[in-house]
């Protein structure tokens, strides 16, 4: 899956996400019109986000996917799907859907150790972006050679 960013700040972002925990006068780490792959989606809160790895950069981050477009709508074949339930810092039960790669979805402690950029997590989105990487180039030949 490949998204374009349309726009970078929190000025775009719908109240919904603003309350999720985003603010006004975010500016995200992405470039306008710049094409993206996506390696894993959560819905939580209210916020829809995509786990994005700019610049390649080794330590991937999760944007609201309100700052994009989707251009190319195919998942990768290598992803799972979970949809439960958890407590919120409130410590309401809420719900959290996420897709994406095998350790994302059925490993809580993933999600956890990789935001916290964690030596064993990161080499496990290395591997799997390396996956989702080479699945995405194959899909784009295939569409340019279609």
């Amino acid at each position: 899956m490949k998204v374009k960013c349309i726009f970078n700040t929190g000025e775009g972002l719908s109240q919904k996400t603003l309350d999720a925990g985003y603010k006004k006068d975010s500016k995200f780490n992405v470039e306008i019109g710049v094409e993206y792959t996506v390696y894993s989606m959560i819905l939580w809160g209210g916020s829809l986000d995509c786990l994005l790895s700019p610049n390649d950069s080794e330590c991937p981050s999760w944007y609201p996917a309100e700052l994009f477009k989707v251009t190319n709508h195919l998942l990768p074949f290598v992803w799972y799907f979970n949809f439960e339930e958890y407590k919120n810092y409130k410590g309401e039960i809420a719900q959290k859907a996420i897709w994406g790669y095998k350790e994302m979805v059925s490993d809580s402690d993933h999600h956890i150790a990789l935001t916290e950029s964690k030596p064993e997590a990161l080499n496990v989105f290395q591997k799997r972006k390396r996956q989702i990487d080479e699945f995405e180039e194959l899909n784009t030949f295939v569409l340019k050679n279609k």
